[in-house]
Protein backbone atom coordinates (compact mmCIF):
# COMPACT_ATOMS: atom_id res chain seq x y z
CA UNK A 1 0.00 0.00 0.00
CA UNK A 2 1.36 3.40 -1.00
CA UNK A 3 0.96 6.18 1.57
CA UNK A 4 1.55 9.90 1.03
CA UNK A 5 2.52 11.27 4.44
CA UNK A 6 2.95 14.88 5.53
CA UNK A 7 4.88 15.76 8.69
CA UNK A 8 3.34 19.11 9.66
CA UNK A 9 5.34 19.63 12.86
CA UNK A 10 6.73 22.79 11.24
CA UNK A 11 3.40 24.02 9.91
CA UNK A 12 1.75 23.97 6.50
CA UNK A 13 1.10 26.54 3.77
CA UNK A 14 -0.23 26.30 0.24
CA UNK A 15 3.23 26.89 -1.25
CA UNK A 16 4.82 24.26 0.99
CA UNK A 17 2.16 21.71 0.06
CA UNK A 18 2.60 22.37 -3.66
CA UNK A 19 6.39 22.17 -3.56
CA UNK A 20 6.38 18.93 -1.56
CA UNK A 21 3.73 17.21 -3.69
CA UNK A 22 5.35 18.30 -6.96
CA UNK A 23 8.74 16.98 -5.87
CA UNK A 24 7.37 13.64 -4.68
CA UNK A 25 5.37 13.19 -7.89
CA UNK A 26 8.56 12.89 -9.94
CA UNK A 27 6.92 15.11 -12.57
CA UNK A 28 7.72 18.55 -11.18
CA UNK A 29 8.95 19.89 -14.54
CA UNK A 30 5.61 19.07 -16.13
CA UNK A 31 3.70 20.57 -13.20
CA UNK A 32 5.66 23.83 -13.18
CA UNK A 33 5.35 24.06 -16.96
CA UNK A 34 1.58 23.89 -16.48
CA UNK A 35 1.80 26.52 -13.72
CA UNK A 36 3.78 28.90 -15.90
CA UNK A 37 1.47 28.30 -18.86
CA UNK A 38 -1.53 29.23 -16.70
CA UNK A 39 0.25 32.28 -15.31
CA UNK A 40 1.37 33.49 -18.74
CA UNK A 41 -1.69 32.72 -20.88
CA UNK A 42 -4.48 32.60 -18.31
CA UNK A 43 -5.92 29.92 -16.08
CA UNK A 44 -8.99 29.37 -18.27
CA UNK A 45 -9.56 28.31 -21.84
CA UNK A 46 -10.57 31.88 -22.75
CA UNK A 47 -7.29 33.79 -22.54
CA UNK A 48 -5.91 37.32 -22.37
CA UNK A 49 -9.11 38.92 -21.12
CA UNK A 50 -11.77 38.70 -18.44
CA UNK A 51 -14.54 36.43 -19.71
CA UNK A 52 -17.13 34.45 -17.79
CA UNK A 53 -15.26 34.85 -14.54
CA UNK A 54 -11.94 33.64 -15.93
CA UNK A 55 -8.90 35.70 -15.07
CA UNK A 56 -6.15 35.70 -17.62
CA UNK A 57 -3.63 38.36 -16.74
CA UNK A 58 0.03 38.14 -17.77
CA UNK A 59 1.96 36.82 -14.79
CA UNK A 60 4.83 34.57 -13.85
CA UNK A 61 4.50 32.25 -10.92
CA UNK A 62 6.58 32.57 -7.78
CA UNK A 63 5.68 29.46 -5.80
CA UNK A 64 8.91 27.68 -6.67
CA UNK A 65 11.10 30.75 -6.87
CA UNK A 66 10.85 30.82 -10.68
CA UNK A 67 9.89 34.44 -11.05
CA UNK A 68 7.67 37.17 -9.65
CA UNK A 69 3.90 37.03 -9.48
CA UNK A 70 1.97 40.23 -10.05
CA UNK A 71 -1.29 40.57 -8.14
CA UNK A 72 -2.57 43.56 -10.02
CA UNK A 73 -6.31 42.98 -10.07
CA UNK A 74 -9.44 42.43 -7.99
CA UNK A 75 -8.67 44.80 -5.15
CA UNK A 76 -12.16 44.11 -3.73
CA UNK A 77 -11.53 40.38 -3.73
CA UNK A 78 -12.81 37.60 -5.93
CA UNK A 79 -16.14 35.89 -5.24
CA UNK A 80 -16.44 32.20 -4.46
CA UNK A 81 -18.64 31.71 -7.53
CA UNK A 82 -15.97 33.32 -9.69
CA UNK A 83 -13.27 31.06 -8.26
CA UNK A 84 -15.45 28.02 -8.97
CA UNK A 85 -15.89 29.13 -12.58
CA UNK A 86 -12.15 29.69 -12.96
CA UNK A 87 -11.37 26.21 -11.63
CA UNK A 88 -14.02 24.54 -13.80
CA UNK A 89 -12.80 26.39 -16.91
CA UNK A 90 -9.11 25.81 -16.32
CA UNK A 91 -6.79 23.80 -18.55
CA UNK A 92 -5.80 21.52 -15.67
CA UNK A 93 -6.78 17.82 -15.52
CA UNK A 94 -10.11 16.86 -13.97
CA UNK A 95 -8.46 15.39 -10.85
CA UNK A 96 -6.72 18.72 -10.26
CA UNK A 97 -10.01 20.60 -10.69
CA UNK A 98 -11.77 18.33 -8.19
CA UNK A 99 -9.07 18.84 -5.57
CA UNK A 100 -8.98 22.61 -6.07
CA UNK A 101 -12.77 22.80 -5.88
CA UNK A 102 -12.66 20.94 -2.55
CA UNK A 103 -9.96 23.31 -1.26
CA UNK A 104 -12.05 26.39 -2.02
CA UNK A 105 -15.24 24.85 -0.68
CA UNK A 106 -13.45 24.44 2.65
CA UNK A 107 -12.07 27.99 2.56
CA UNK A 108 -15.49 29.43 1.62
CA UNK A 109 -17.15 27.70 4.56
CA UNK A 110 -14.44 28.97 6.91
CA UNK A 111 -14.60 32.56 5.63
CA UNK A 112 -18.39 32.48 5.82
CA UNK A 113 -18.21 31.43 9.45
CA UNK A 114 -15.66 34.15 10.27
CA UNK A 115 -17.77 36.88 8.64
CA UNK A 116 -21.21 35.55 9.56
CA UNK A 117 -22.23 35.16 5.92
CA UNK A 118 -23.29 32.49 3.44
CA UNK A 119 -20.45 30.77 1.52
CA UNK A 120 -21.91 31.99 -1.79
CA UNK A 121 -21.44 35.61 -0.70
CA UNK A 122 -17.79 35.26 0.36
CA UNK A 123 -15.09 37.26 -1.41
CA UNK A 124 -11.50 36.02 -1.23
CA UNK A 125 -8.51 38.34 -1.04
CA UNK A 126 -5.07 36.68 -0.83
CA UNK A 127 -6.45 33.18 -1.44
CA UNK A 128 -8.51 34.40 -4.39
CA UNK A 129 -5.55 35.67 -6.39
CA UNK A 130 -4.46 33.87 -9.54
CA UNK A 131 -1.34 32.48 -7.86
CA UNK A 132 -3.34 30.84 -5.08
CA UNK A 133 -5.88 29.30 -7.47
CA UNK A 134 -3.08 27.97 -9.68
CA UNK A 135 -1.34 26.58 -6.58
CA UNK A 136 -4.46 24.65 -5.60
CA UNK A 137 -4.89 23.24 -9.11
CA UNK A 138 -1.22 22.30 -9.40
CA UNK A 139 -1.24 20.63 -5.98
CA UNK A 140 -4.20 18.52 -7.02
CA UNK A 141 -2.36 17.62 -10.22
CA UNK A 142 0.75 16.56 -8.29
CA UNK A 143 -1.20 14.48 -5.78
CA UNK A 144 -3.05 12.70 -8.60
CA UNK A 145 0.31 11.80 -10.14
CA UNK A 146 1.51 10.31 -6.85
CA UNK A 147 -1.63 8.13 -6.85
CA UNK A 148 -1.36 7.08 -3.20
CA UNK A 149 -3.73 4.60 -1.60
CA UNK A 150 -3.85 6.75 1.53
CA UNK A 151 -2.91 10.33 2.40
CA UNK A 152 -1.99 10.94 6.03
CA UNK A 153 -0.89 13.88 8.13
CA UNK A 154 0.89 14.14 11.45
CA UNK A 155 -0.17 16.50 14.21
CA UNK A 156 -0.23 20.04 12.81
CA UNK A 157 1.72 22.72 14.66
CA UNK A 158 0.85 26.41 14.50
CA UNK A 159 2.55 29.35 16.17
CA UNK A 160 1.20 32.05 18.46
CA UNK A 161 1.17 35.83 18.78
CA UNK A 162 -0.13 38.05 15.98
CA UNK A 163 0.36 38.66 12.26
CA UNK A 164 -0.58 41.55 9.97
CA UNK A 165 -2.86 40.83 7.00
CA UNK A 166 -5.36 42.69 4.79
CA UNK A 167 -7.73 42.95 7.78
CA UNK A 168 -5.06 44.41 10.08
CA UNK A 169 -3.32 42.74 13.01
CA UNK A 170 -4.91 39.42 13.97
CA UNK A 171 -4.19 36.65 16.43
CA UNK A 172 -2.51 33.35 15.56
CA UNK A 173 -4.04 30.91 14.75
CA UNK A 174 -5.77 33.25 12.32
CA UNK A 175 -9.61 33.26 12.27
CA UNK A 176 -9.94 31.37 8.97
CA UNK A 177 -7.64 28.63 10.25
CA UNK A 178 -9.64 28.41 13.47
CA UNK A 179 -12.83 28.01 11.42
CA UNK A 180 -11.22 25.33 9.23
CA UNK A 181 -10.12 23.45 12.33
CA UNK A 182 -13.76 22.99 13.30
CA UNK A 183 -14.41 21.05 10.09
CA UNK A 184 -11.61 18.49 10.29
CA UNK A 185 -10.36 15.82 12.69
CA UNK A 186 -6.66 16.71 12.66
CA UNK A 187 -4.57 16.95 15.81
CA UNK A 188 -3.58 20.61 16.34
CA UNK A 189 -0.76 21.72 18.62
CA UNK A 190 1.04 24.97 19.44
CA UNK A 191 4.75 25.52 18.85
CA UNK A 192 6.84 28.08 20.70
CA UNK A 193 7.01 30.30 17.62
CA UNK A 194 5.68 33.87 17.60
CA UNK A 195 4.24 33.89 14.09
CA UNK A 196 1.82 32.06 11.81
CA UNK A 197 2.87 28.52 10.84
CA UNK A 198 -0.44 27.32 9.38
CA UNK A 199 -2.13 29.27 6.57
CA UNK A 200 -5.73 28.84 5.41
CA UNK A 201 -4.58 27.66 1.96
CA UNK A 202 -2.26 25.10 3.53
CA UNK A 203 -4.81 23.62 5.90
CA UNK A 204 -7.62 23.73 3.32
CA UNK A 205 -5.19 22.12 0.88
CA UNK A 206 -4.64 19.14 3.17
CA UNK A 207 -8.38 18.82 3.63
CA UNK A 208 -9.02 19.19 -0.10
CA UNK A 209 -6.68 16.36 -1.10
CA UNK A 210 -8.34 14.09 1.44
CA UNK A 211 -5.56 13.82 4.03
CA UNK A 212 -6.54 11.91 7.17
CA UNK A 213 -4.81 12.12 10.56
CA UNK A 214 -2.55 9.30 11.68
CA UNK A 215 -3.93 7.12 14.44
CA UNK A 216 -3.06 8.20 18.01
CA UNK A 217 0.38 6.90 18.91
CA UNK A 218 1.04 5.68 15.38
CA UNK A 219 4.56 6.15 13.95
CA UNK A 220 4.20 5.71 10.21
CA UNK A 221 7.88 6.34 9.54
CA UNK A 222 8.78 3.41 11.79
CA UNK A 223 6.02 1.15 10.48
CA UNK A 224 6.51 1.68 6.76
CA UNK A 225 9.37 1.75 4.27
CA UNK A 226 10.34 5.20 2.99
CA UNK A 227 10.38 5.23 -0.82
CA UNK A 228 10.95 8.96 -1.30
CA UNK A 229 11.11 12.04 0.90
CA UNK A 230 11.37 15.79 0.51
CA UNK A 231 11.26 19.03 2.48
CA UNK A 232 9.56 22.24 1.36
CA UNK A 233 9.92 25.65 2.98
CA UNK A 234 7.41 28.46 2.65
CA UNK A 235 7.91 32.20 2.28
CA UNK A 236 7.64 32.99 5.99
CA UNK A 237 10.79 32.52 8.09
CA UNK A 238 9.66 30.71 11.23
CA UNK A 239 13.15 29.72 12.31
CA UNK A 240 12.22 26.07 11.82
CA UNK A 241 12.64 23.53 9.00
CA UNK A 242 9.95 23.15 6.37
CA UNK A 243 7.17 20.71 5.60
CA UNK A 244 8.51 17.16 5.40
CA UNK A 245 6.68 14.80 3.09
CA UNK A 246 7.13 11.13 2.29
CA UNK A 247 5.99 8.38 -0.02
CA UNK A 248 5.80 5.26 2.13
CA UNK A 249 5.21 1.60 1.33
CA UNK A 250 3.40 -0.49 3.90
Amino acid sequence: MKILYFDCSNGISGDMLLKAAADLSGRSDEIYEKINEAAEHGICEESHHEHGGCSCGHESHGADGHGHHDHGHHGHGRSYDEVKRIIAGSRFPEAAKAAAAAVYANIARAEAKVHGAAPETVHFHEVGRDEAVINALATGMAVSYIDADEIRTSAIYDGKGTVVCSHGEISVPVPAVMALRENCSYDFRTADVNTEMVTPSGLAGLMGIGAEPVEPGQDLLAEAKTIKETEAKGGRDTGRPGLKAYILEK
